[in-house]
């Protein structure tokens, strides 16, 4: 292991941020009484249209379902090599194995259709004037890493159900990494949703700052999801384990006291970045049971610290660009 430096530098902890504090123990509350408007949404199974197509006249059976599905069939079926990508897509071992599997979890879309009530109606709340899409569309998409599990096509949503089989083992089979599999709970939609929803409604082109802007970006993203669904975990928010959330809680001071001793707050090398905020199974340089983006972590607590002692409100907080008046400001105190 990476030896870390801690400087000699007195550094006075106090309470938990949240410990003792009342307000603190009652913010995710606030947070749910947000609510505006519930969304009138309209489902959409591409997957159980494509894979029951009869492949011995695939053409004509997508063309059948050309106009109910164009966000994924708006080319030309009359090519033949459209009308093949499609026809080896659907009948691929690993894509059917992929079907099979979503459509026994996901039988209904009770759990999807609740997940996206409550962010559509948060949103509504926060940003009364932004029309959200109403046409939701689920699909397999094979797990394809080009592809964002959550997308947001003009007036459509789109969702790829095999992103979320909750940790199945068929993630083994085709090489994803455990530490994502992990992450594939139904529960994340709501992560990936707001992701989305900051990209194309809210947020601005961001520039990378240093280390410590950074931190507070991140922690900012993840404030806007928690804001649109406040029962979201903190594992899943982080994408730890509850392990790896143990462990960053029990050594958040020590984690803060290298950040500061060691003078890489205000760091631009990518060194820093990289042992902060890159993703991974783990952050080596402490251990194998250290979870990765620990500056996200710290920024997600920097910005809640914030929240707690500011009348803002959601629209002003993504708004606010200066990220170190923001750390400055917020009174942040890492646990003991």
């Amino acid at each position: 292991m990476k030896k870390l430096c801690f400087y000699a530098i007195l550094i006075v902890f106090f309470l938990s941020l949240f410990g003792c504090n009342s307000q603190g123990k009652d913010y995710k509350k606030q947070l749910s009484k947000a609510f505006g408007t519930e969304p009138e949404l309209s489902f959409h199974r591409y997957e159980e249209e494509l894979f029951n197509i009869d492949t011995a006249d695939f053409q004509n059976g997508l063309m059948a379902i050309q106009n109910n599905y164009l966000p994924f069939l708006d080319g030309d079926l009359s090519d033949p090599q459209a009308v093949r990508y499609l026809k080896d897509f659907a009948t691929d071992t690993l894509c059917r194995l992929l079907y099979k599997i979503t459509k026994e979890q996901y039988q209904d879309l009770e759990s999807l259709e609740a997940i996206l009530d409550i962010v559509y109606g948060h949103f509504n709340y926060y940003y009364p004037s932004i029309e959200l899409p109403n046409q939701v569309f689920t699909c397999v998409s094979g797990v394809d890493p080009e592809m964002d599990p959550v997308m947001i096509l003009g007036d459509n949503l789109l969702i790829s159900l095999d992103w979320y089989l909750n940790g199945h083992e068929v993630y083994d089979k085709i090489g994803m990494p455990r530490y994502l599999s992990d992450r594939t709970k139904t529960e994340k939609v709501a992560k990936d949703l707001g992701n989305q929803l900051f990209e194309t409604y809210i947020g601005k082109t961001h520039k990378q700052g240093n280390l410590l802007e950074e931190m507070v970006y991140y922690g900012k993203l993840d404030f806007f999801v928690e804001a649109l669904y406040p029962e979201i975990s903190d594992e899943v928010l982080l994408g730890y384990t509850k392990e790896q959330l143990a462990w960053a809680e029990a050594n958040e001071g020590l984690v803060w006291a290298d950040l500061v001793g060691c003078q890489q707050l205000y760091s631009t090398d990518f060194n820093s970045y990289r042992m902060y905020l890159a993703d991974g199974p783990f952050t080596n340089e402490y251990s194998h049971s250290a979870p990765p983006r620990l500056g996200e972590y710290l920024g997600l607590h920097i910005v809640r610290a914030y929240v707690l002692s500011h009348e803002i409100s959601l629209q002003q907080l993504m708004a606010d660009d200066d990220l170190q008046g923001l750390f400055l400001d917020s009174g942040f105190k890492p646990r003991k």
